[in-house]
């Protein structure tokens, strides 16, 4: 299927889908377009309902057609508007980190992104995962099997990924997609390395047990930067108290958010755009501001900002318990 084709495919599922959201064509929602500071990560599966494709594609935006394009070196963004999906490319072999969402929205969409950079699937050795959501491993399968690359996510990734979505912590079995043979796995802090590829796993769980943050130097002649693929901090619809599926979830969240504030972090991208302010940023490169998505204080501006939602949320939740126990 060719890119124009695909996108008319992939545009009719969203208009579908937008329907059935409530949400506008066109809209900050559908585009993705939200501050940090505002941003809200929508569910990763619909709260009720059967395991379908559908009930993956909670948001519009997540299979929307989007050109890819260079966003510093040899990174490249390659994924629909609405999720973060990078391809980080080298001689030796390149990198991509996450698959998108289970469906013609997904690995067709992020493959045919790939292509149209006279890319070869082929040459893509790794696939990294950032966790466990379907929105972010739904596609993984059939791009392992397009490529053939190898599947790489961190050992607490592992149940959920293989068993293709089942018994997540929050969302029960409602974000199912088909499951991977994860072959290597990485722990905090390990680097792998990809001929002149270095990328390093830091394990930021709470947004799922599996949740990984990726980091990495991109150059543009001898001037290099440090590119952080921050792990998702957001707890949308979570039960954070007393939750038997979930026993260390704040004290895993608070580790994360000190983990990722503490990050050199010249780049931030995401697993939701809306995270770091990414198009707003590409926004403005394109009207002629060079260095648009460059800001060492958003990693930990992310962490600071999560971290209190996460409070506020998690105190309102304790005042309803203690509440119910008087």
């Amino acid at each position: 299927m060719g890119y124009q084709q695909l996108v008319l495919a992939a545009l009719t599922v969203v208009v579908s889908a937008c329907h059935t959201a409530g949400t506008k064509p066109g809209s900050q929602e559908a585009n993705g377009e939200r501050t940090a500071e505002r941003y809200t990560q929508p569910s990763s599966v619909a709260p009720e309902g059967p395991a379908t494709y559908a009930s993956c594609v909670n948001d519009p935006s997540w299979i929307a057609p989007q050109k890819p394009f260079r966003i510093y070196g040899n990174t490249w963004n390659v994924g629909p508007r609405g999720l973060g999906v990078f391809l980080i490319t080298a001689p030796t072999g390149h990198v991509l980190i996450d698959g998108g969402v289970p469906g013609p929205g997904g690995a067709p969409l992020i493959e045919a992104n790939i292509r149209s950079l006279g890319i070869d699937l082929h040459d893509i050795k790794w696939i990294l995962n950032s966790h466990e959501h379907c929105d972010h491993a739904g596609g993984i399968t059939q791009l392992a099997k397009d490529t053939g690359a190898q599947v790489i996510a961190s050992t607490a990734s592992i149940p959920m990924l293989e068993s293709g979505g089942h018994n997540d912590p929050q969302y029960g079995d409602s974000g199912l997609y088909t499951p991977m043979r994860v072959t290597r796995t990485v722990t905090d802090g390990e680097s792998l390395r990809l001929g002149d590829l270095l990328l390093t796993a830091h394990l930021t769980p709470g947004h799922t047990r599996g949740n990984t943050t990726w980091t990495w130097l991109s150059c543009e002649g001898a001037r290099c930067l440090n590119i952080v693929d921050v792990g998702s901090l957001s707890a949308p619809d979570y039960k954070l108290v007393d939750n038997p599926n979930s026993p260390d979830i704040v004290k895993d969240y608070e580790s994360s958010f000190t983990l990722i504030a503490a990050l050199p972090c010249d780049i931030a991208l995401a697993p939701h755009p809306g995270m770091v302010d990414f198009w707003d940023r590409a926004g403005r490169r394109e009207q002629g501001a060079t260095d648009a998505f460059i800001d060492p204080t958003l990693c930990r501006a992310y962490a600071t900002n999560a971290r209190k939602s996460f409070d506020k949320e998690l105190t309102k939740q304790r005042d309803a318990a203690a509440s119910v126990k008087r």
